[in-house]
Formats: C-alpha cells, sequence, structure tokens
C-alpha cells in the first residue's frame, strides 16, 4: 500500500511537471503586445520626423525656386503684351497659362526658360491705351510672377 501510494505521489508530480511545461501563461502574449506598440511609436516618430523635414526642406526649395523667376522688361500694344521672363534658379522653368486682370489670357505658345536664361513670353488680346493691365504668368510648378502694365 504504501508502494501505491508513493507511485501515485510520483504520478501526480510527473502529471504537474508536465503540465506546467505544456501550458502557455497568458504574460507572453502581453509582452508581445506590448513589444508591438512600443516599436509602432517608435517607428511612427522616425516616420513623422523624417516626413516633416522633407516637407520643410521641398516647401523651402519650391519658394526659392518662386522667387527666382523675374521679370527684365514688358512692353505693350494693341495686340499683344510681350514681356522678357528670366531664370536665376537651377531648374528649367515652363509659362503654361497667363491672366490678365484676373480673366484667362491666350499665351501665342507655352515658353521654357532655362536656367540663367531670359526668354520672351507673348500674350495676345486686344488692349486700350490708357489702361493699366494685371498680368499674372503661371508656371508649370504652380508658381507666378505677377506684374503690372500700361498702355500709353
Amino acid at each position: 500500500m504504501k508502494k501505491v501510494a508513493v507511485r501515485q505521489k510520483n504520478a501526480d508530480i510527473r502529471r504537474r511537471l508536465k503540465d506546467m511545461l505544456t501550458t502557455k501563461k497568458a504574460t507572453s502574449p502581453a509582452i508581445v503586445a506590448l513589444l508591438l506598440i512600443l516599436i509602432t511609436l517608435v517607428a511612427g516618430f522616425f516616420f513623422y520626423n523624417f516626413v516633416t523635414g522633407s516637407m520643410g526642406s521641398m516647401t523651402n526649395n519650391f519658394q526659392e525656386q518662386m522667387e527666382l523667376l523675374f521679370l527684365k522688361s514688358v512692353s505693350i500694344n494693341s495686340t499683344h503684351i510681350t514681356s522678357y521672363v528670366g531664370n536665376k534658379g537651377i531648374w528649367a522653368m515652363s509659362i503654361m497659362n497667363a491672366y490678365i486682370n484676373d480673366q484667362i489670357g491666350k499665351l501665342l505658345q507655352s515658353v521654357e526658360i532655362e536656367k540663367d536664361s531670359v526668354e520672351p513670353v507673348y500674350i495676345i488680346g486686344s488692349f486700350t491705351k490708357g489702361l493699366t493691365y494685371a498680368v499674372k504668368l503661371v508656371t508649370n510648378v504652380g508658381g507666378s510672377l505677377t506684374f503690372d502694365v500700361t498702355y500709353t
């Protein structure tokens, strides 16, 4: 009887050890979830800093490029406005649209202005002596050059 009790006790111990080794604890998935959240937050922080830094750099480059367009000279007659626009930037720019007094004007052709060059831009229309016209030239990247011209 004593041997049976010892065998039973040994069997119970083996069963408990086996149960301890095969059972999964709840702490392991909780730790994994916390680590995933932490990794996501750190990655999000670095991604946010990267994107905001890039956006700031792109905005500054864009504004600098837009400020590099300049008006060298302008003349007007009854049928067209001729403006000479220069580009001091490092990229070529194209004049795609023109507006006269906030109305769409007609360009004779789209004009590409290479870096460090001046090109003529012809705006066709009907112009009256004694009036001043507000002209806005829009580039291919959305920038603009605005100036006034008076037909005398």
